[in-house]
């Protein structure tokens, strides 16, 4: 479902009237909102900078829009063919040929069973081999059209594929920067523009895709590299898809060609003035994946290649209502070049291996922009929901649980963002172990994280005990700049906390804290430049966020010794959500709290509905029911109740 928005209004918060057209970044107090007046008119009116209230509009973008425009479609498309099956050793063929033969716009339905994909070729029936980083080598592919593939539900619907290849791939094979023709923008390409002017528009039509780059720019600020790729475990070669050099990178629809101007469907995340450039993104628009469950039976032994779900050069495309078991090696799910998609209602359940760079939840690399990915369930990822790159994204109620990384297994592992250049992207609302922005493949930027509950909680698999180690509730490395840290709840709410320090920086060691700000790398290394290291901590934006340290709200009247007070924001009424206008129907729907995490209310955390659906299926032994989970209305009691010193 996409994010039902308001936006561009003007409130008057004593008559009730609403005036549409204001600008983004020009929210006045003039009118009253009628849907949740009471709430809308704090978090408006209370506040008069930036897009969000109380960030400043340089730090943020709308992201009131992300995923698929009205929603997922498919719910009236026709089903095309219907298969059972076979009870057989394969079925990939005729699944592969059900979604070759239907036209556009419809879906290949598969009623409740198991089926199993085994032939001698890893390369989908009908495809040509595009190589192991293509989206042909796969069990089943629906990579030409606007197509669904919907079972009968994740309970009901089992696909098993373990034949060295992803198991589903979606879109089309990435674009590798040899194959893009680069065009010069010869007008100014400044945040919030919607117009560019080129030096030729040849390969570009209305409804197309681009992706809008620049030369790695320096940071206005201070001259320094904003970009930098060369991250702790070396150069970052691959980065952008092997555009190194030009790490940061936005997707967008061209809704308009006029001689040598487009008009692009989303406005410019950032300034993009260091000779900046297009170049033509093919697409496919609309395909899905819906109500089934796709199990790895065995690792692709390819390493770091293969995934279960894979979606590629998709726009508009989604996976919703599916349980994934068992990745073959590098993810769950994997998104590359993909726009305005949706992942959503999911159920993410462990990998094969847990080395570097395998078994990642939901795992976005190089281009992706104004995608949502919501109220998933990710057990035993080694990372949840990792970045590398990707601008103008959405993570929204993920309930994260036990992840670990084979070769550590006792340190809290999460990161969201893993390497150059991520930037834009919202965290709301999840339930993570800890939060990461590291410097392993590069740098990062201007990301927001937002009412989110960090724990400090996962299971070391070798011991069945709490882990122990990387006791970081917030860790923002080198390179990591510009981040806004907001209404969040950071460690054990209602538990012993484990984190002895408020904030620790870039050479303070391995000490666990609430804040780890500016560290050259996880192992404890002395930063290479003390500057850049202490800029990490003087960029940062903070304020509203409870911690279990001081047991308290901070805000910039009472900042712990020794982190920076003018970092903080004043104390004031935040807005509840950044994306959302209402309660979407799976939260209500599950008896979650809106909002789920509220720092200053009496119980600072309350359940997400990933988490209500979790603990009332798989973590019973119960079958993972998305429609159980979400369509009926179970009020879930406040837990963890405590007083709350601000």
């Amino acid at each position: 479902m996409a994010a039902s928005v308001v936006r561009r209004v003007a409130v008057d918060c004593a008559t009730g009237v609403v005036l549409l057209g204001v600008s983004e970044g020009e929210m006045m107090c003039k009118s009253r909102l009628l849907l949740f007046p009471m709430l809308l008119c704090l978090s408006l009116c209370s506040q008069g900078q930036g897009i969000s209230g109380f960030i400043p509009s340089s730090r943020t973008v709308d992201w009131t829009h992300v995923g698929i425009p009205g929603g997922i479609p498919s719910a009236t498309w026709p089903i095309c063919q219907t298969i059972s099956p076979s009870g057989g050793s394969d079925d990939s063929v005729a699944i592969e040929n059900a979604i070759n033969s239907c036209s556009a716009g419809s879906v290949v339905l598969l009623t409740a069973g198991t089926y199993t994909l085994h032939r001698a070729s890893i390369i989908c029936p009908g495809k040509s081999d595009d190589g192991g980083g293509g989206v042909y080598e796969a069990g089943l592919c629906l990579t030409d059209k606007s197509i669904v593939l919907r079972g009968a539900g994740p309970n009901n619907t089992t696909i098993n594929y373990g034949d060295g290849a992803n198991i589903i791939s979606l879109g089309r094979t990435f674009l590798s920067h040899s194959n893009a023709s680069f065009i010069a923008i010869t007008s100014s390409a400044n945040k919030g523009s919607t117009q560019l002017t080129l030096a030729s528009t040849n390969g570009i039509t209305t409804n197309s895709y681009v992706a809008i780059t620049q030369t790695n720019p320096t940071d206005p600020n201070d001259g320094n590299p904003l970009v930098s790729t060369n991250g702790y475990d070396g150069n970052c070669d691959y980065c952008g898809h092997d555009l190194p050099n030009q790490a940061m990178e936005q997707i967008d629809k061209v809704v308009g060609v006029s001689g040598s101007v487009i008009t692009l469907e989303r406005p410019l995340y950032f300034d993009y003035t260091n000779s900046p450039q297009v170049y033509h993104l093919p697409m496919i628009e609309n395909v899905g994946l819906e109500n089934l469950r796709v199990v790895g039976t065995a690792s692709s032994g390819a390493g770091t290649v293969y995934k279960n779900v894979n979606v590629e050069a998709c726009a508009h495309c989604w996976v919703h209502d599916v349980e994934s078991d068992m990745a073959v090696d590098r993810a769950n799910f994997y998104l590359s070049d993909t726009y305005g998609s949706e992942i959503s209602d999911n159920y993410l359940n462990d990998g094969y291996s847990h080395v570097s760079g395998e078994s990642y939840g939901i795992f976005l690399e190089a281009r992706n922009s104004e995608d949502l990915i919501q109220n998933n369930i990710l057990r035993k990822s080694r990372h949840s929901t990792p970045l590398e790159g990707g601008s103008g994204n959405v993570f929204g109620y993920n309930y994260a649980l036990d992840p670990y990384m084979g070769d550590y297994p006792n340190s809290l592992p999460e990161t969201q963002s893993h390497g150059a250049h991520a930037y834009m992207n919202l965290f709301e609302g999840n339930v993570y172990p800890n939060m990461e922005f590291d410097f392993a493949h590069g740098s990062d930027s201007h990301n927001t994280v937002f009412r989110n509950y960090v724990n400090l909680t996962s299971t070391n698999p070798s011991t069945s005990q709490p882990m122990t180690s990387a006791i970081f509730a917030f860790a923002d490395a080198y390179y990591s700049n510009y981040e806004n840290v907001v209404g969040n709840v950071l460690g054990e709410y209602g538990s012993p906390c484990t984190a002895g320090t408020y904030e620790i920086d870039a050479d303070g060691g391995q000490s666990p804290s609430i804040y780890k700000l500016g560290y050259y790398d996880d192992g404890g290394s002395s930063s290479p430049n003390p500057t850049l290291s202490a800029k990490v901590g003087k960029t940062i934006i903070r304020g509203g966020s409870w911690d279990c340290v001081t047991n308290s709200v901070v805000w910039s009247s009472n900042v712990p010794s020794g982190s920076l007070v003018s970092t903080y924001l004043n104390q004031q009424t935040l807005s509840v959500s950044l994306y959302l206008s209402a309660p979407p129907s799976w939260l209500t729907a599950s008896g979650a709290v809106w909002p789920p995490i509220d720092p200053s209310a009496s119980t600072a955390v309350n359940k997400i509905p990933a988490q209500i659906c979790y603990e009332n299926g798989p973590k019973t032994g119960a079958a993972f029911n998305p429609s159980s989970c979400y369509a009926s209305v179970v009020v879930q009691p406040p837990t963890n109740l405590r007083a709350v010193v601000q």
